[in-house]
Formats: C-alpha cells, structure tokens, sequence
C-alpha cells in the first residue's frame, strides 16, 4: 500500500481504576508465517498507540477501530467488559475533555489521546508522552 497519510493516537483503557493494556496486532493478519498485512488502522504492540496509515487523509474513527478489532463500543460495554458505566476523554495536547457524543464518532487525529473509564472514576486523566511522530 502507498502511504501518504500517517498519524498515531493513543487509547488508555482503565476498568474499574486499574488500567489494562490495548492487544497487540488489532488490524494485523499474518498471510504467512513471515509476513503481514494491515488494515489503514491497527497496533502492532500492548502501548495503546494506534497507528493510522492509508494512501490519503480521511476521517478515521474509533468505531472503525473497534469494528477491525470486533469488539463492542457503547456507553455501557466497551471490549466486551458490560454492565458498567463509561466515559471517555480526549486529551488534545495539553487540554483533557470529557467527550459528549457517539463514541464511534471519535476522530482518530494525530497525537490524540482517547481515555475509556469503565466503571468507577479514574483519579487522573493520563496524558500519552509523544517521541517523534
């Protein structure tokens, strides 16, 4: 694929106050045993950085992420965790921001962080140091 478009954002996920780790390879499929194909949206470690790469710019969402991943994303069960309340912030450089609105609407833009909060309330909104691009 040509790449022109790339930009990283990162997804912190916390259940219950505890923060758990985003899967590796979401968006990865391994075609052989030494080669990979990706989706325009994937990861490739446990970080929490998605990495959205495609042949031009466009709106690329959270919902799209989570299709790719098969998980579900709603206000009450978000990657399979149900029956517990969720709010998401955005953090867009040093401004963080409780998001109101369709989840799956969320812009996936560059050096964005999107905080999911499951269950009880976390006590700090963490902010994704970025090195590079």
């Amino acid at each position: 694929m040509v790449e022109t478009y790339h930009v990283h954002t990162h997804v912190s996920f916390f259940l219950n106050g505890q923060q758990i780790a985003m899967p590796s390879s979401v968006g990865s499929v391994q075609v052989t045993p030494t080669d990979h194909c990706y989706y325009a949206i994937h990861t490739h470690d446990r970080s929490g950085k998605v990495h959205v790469e495609a042949p031009a710019p466009g709106l690329f969402t959270l919902g799209q992420l989570f299709a790719i991943w098969g998980q579900p994303l709603g206000p009450t069960d978000v990657g399979g965790n149900p029956g517990l309340p969720v709010v998401i912030y955005l953090v867009d450089g040093t401004t963080a921001s409780r998001y109101q609105g369709d989840f799956a609407a969320i812009e996936l833009k560059s050096r964005r962080g999107i905080v999911i909060q499951m269950g009880t309330t976390i006590a700090e909104i963490p902010r994704y140091t970025w090195f590079g691009s």
